[in-house]
Formats: structure tokens, C-alpha cells, sequence
């Protein structure tokens, strides 16, 4: 069975396994007393409602937090790695502080469990975005809460008549204040609202060549209406300023910073949306590419600005502000 069929009946496991490890047994000179099987057993009667964990499963978990350099093996052995022993080296602050743990505990959750269970953590906080242009037309796009507001591509939002948000009211959006980077080509916008909107999404991160990501979207689809989608992708490389066709003029080089590839071409609508890591971290927003920029969403590549650039614009004290004065906010009705 898949390590997220038990994220629901175990949702601590990834905690106590590190504050069971971290412990020195005080009767013992070394921790190797300390087994996934005496873990189980401290579990159970921690925890008798939801019985005693699979030691098969909390032994896969451990192998994932070793990889994730949050344990140390110590000794290996028993079927099914029931007499494996390991350590676990934990802050006091986190040791000693509920809310940390929580905080770590569902770090590690999404790092340990997955995509999907990453999926569903996130979908909530995922938007769609509707947006009317000047002729009355109607297409979607995407957007995503992120540090007590809402970020999505500067596109989904500039020179519309209308804009309105799934699940963001228009009276909130009438008082928010919509920020950008002082870049024109800069395609990011970041929704600062007059008090903070709670997100889950709460942890960023960068993004190497070849990492998976998956994208997260509203894309174009005939017949039917703001559905999510999730596609998994590899980063596949990066836009810089000396590769292939941008390099021949200030239009042809973009913002002269970098942006990823992926392998997944940004559908219409996905445009504003996720990209997340295999930890759960959002490393970049689906864009589109500057004009110039050559043909490569054509030949399967999507492109992605990395989150760092959102957050210079949220820590920015006077950031630039969108021109919103012609674009009408409704509420959310499709």
C-alpha cells in the first residue's frame, strides 16, 4: 500500500519518529536500543485509537527522512527493517515547542508523501482567476495564496475590464493593493489585501536542472469550466542571456535574469499557477514568455520565473503598483 493511504491515519508520524530518535535512552550508553520496533510500540500507547503503525511503513518513512538528512541509521536489521535503529538530531526550539513541531511535521508529510499528497494540500489555495477583456470576452488563468496573499502572472490581471477571484471577494479585492516588479517584462503580481488571508502554502525553494516540479492549473479546456489540474515535469534547463535566440537585442534578452524550462508546456489558463518540488516548495510561477523570446513553448517547454523574484517584490516597502483604475472586480460566480 502507498505511504499517503496512511498520512491520514498516522498524520504525526514524521515528528515522532524524529522526537523518538532524538531521545537518549538514559538507561543505555547508545541510542541502537531504540528500533522501529520499540518506536511502534511507544506509538501504540501514545496513540491507542489508531493502533499499532506498520513497522514496514514507519521503516519506509525512515528511509526517506535519511535521505533527507533529517535522520542518521545506526544499526540495520530484522525483517522488513523492524531492529533498524537510528538518530535523529533536533533543535530545542523545536523539541520544546508544539507549534514547531507541527510546522515540521508537515514539512517532512509533504517530502515524504508525495505528489498527490502535495496536491491535495495545495489545491485549496490554488485560484482561478477569471478574466474579461475589453470586448467582453471571458478566458481563466491561475493564481495561488502565498505570505497573506495571492500571487499569479501580471497578464492574468493587467488591461482587463473585469477580474474576479474564486473564493476572494470583490470588496476584498477593491481594497487590496497590486504590486509588481519595476521591470516591465516582468510578468509577476503579487495581491497584498488589507488583512492577511490565511494560506497553506507556506514554504519556497529553488530549483535545479533536471528536479521533478509539478505544475498546478486552470488550463483551457473546450466543454469545460475551471477545473484543477496538476501534470508532473523535470526541469529541463534555463532561459539566460546567452542562449540561443536572446541575445540579439534588450527586447530578445527579456529582464537579463534567469528563468526555468520544464517539460511541460503552460496550457492558457495554467499561467499564474504553482510550481512545486518533491518537498512541497514552491520554486516558480507558470508565465508566459516575453515577446521575442523565440518558439519554445511550441517545442514542449513551459516557462517558469522562480518564486525568489515574488519575494523581492513582498519584502519591498514601496513596491510598483499596477494601474487597476479600469478593471471593474466582481465576485466569483462561474
Amino acid at each position: 500500500m502507498s505511504l499517503i493511504n496512511y498520512s491520514n491515519r498516522y498524520p504525526y508520524l514524521p515528528i515522532e519518529i524524529c522526537l523518538f530518535f532524538s531521545e537518549l535512552d538514559k538507561s543505555k550508553s547508545k541510542t541502537s536500543a531504540k528500533s522501529i520496533s520499540s518506536f511502534c510500540t511507544h506509538i501504540n500507547n501514545k496513540y491507542p485509537e489508531t493502533g499499532f503503525p506498520p513497522p514496514k511503513i514507519v521503516a519506509n518513512i525512515c528511509t526517506l527522512l535519511c535521505e533527507y538528512n533529517h535522520l542518521s541509521m545506526i544499526n540495520e536489521g530484522g525483517p522488513e527493517g523492524i531492529n533498524n535503529s537510528y538518530y535523529c538530531v533536533l533543535r530545542d526550539d523545536i523539541r520544546n515547542n508544539e507549534i514547531m513541531q507541527n510546522v515540521l511535521n508537515r514539512r517532512l508529510s509533504l517530502a515524504i508523501y508525495g505528489f498527490k499528497y502535495i496536491y491535495n494540500c495545495y489545491s485549496p489555495d490554488v485560484l482561478p482567476v477569471v478574466y474579461t477583456n475589453q470586448d467582453g470576452d471571458s478566458s481563466i488563468g491561475t493564481c495561488f495564496k502565498y505570505k497573506d496573499g495571492i500571487v499569479t502572472a501580471k497578464h492574468c490581471i493587467e488591461g482587463a475590464s473585469a477580474i474576479a477571484i474564486k473564493g476572494i471577494s470583490s470588496e476584498q479585492l477593491r481594497s487590496a493593493s497590486f504590486e509588481i516588479d519595476n521591470r516591465e517584462l516582468m510578468d509577476l503580481l503579487f495581491i497584498r489585501f488589507s488583512s492577511a488571508i490565511r494560506s497553506e502554502i507556506a514554504f519556497s525553494g529553488e530549483a535545479e536542472l533536471l528536479d521533478e516540479v509539478m505544475a498546478m492549473g486552470y488550463p483551457k479546456v473546450p466543454g469545460f469550466h475551471n477545473f484543477l489540474t496538476a501534470e508532473t515535469a523535470k526541469v529541463s534547463g534555463r532561459l539566460t542571456t546567452s542562449i540561443g535566440q536572446i541575445s540579439s537585442t534588450a527586447k530578445d534578452i527579456w529582464i537579463q535574469q534567469n528563468l526555468f524550462l520544464i517539460t511541460a508546456r503552460i496550457k492558457g489558463g495554467n499561467s499564474g499557477g504553482p510550481i512545486i518540488n518533491k518537498l512541497g516548495e514552491i520554486v516558480g510561477i507558470s508565465v508566459n514568455l516575453a515577446e521575442g523570446e523565440g518558439d519554445y513553448d511550441s517545442m514542449g517547454y513551459g516557462t517558469v520565473i522562480p518564486i525568489s523574484f515574488i519575494d523581492k517584490i513582498v519584502a519591498n516597502d514601496n513596491p510598483c503598483q499596477l494601474n487597476i483604475s479600469g478593471i471593474k472586480f466582481s465576485d466569483f460566480t462561474v
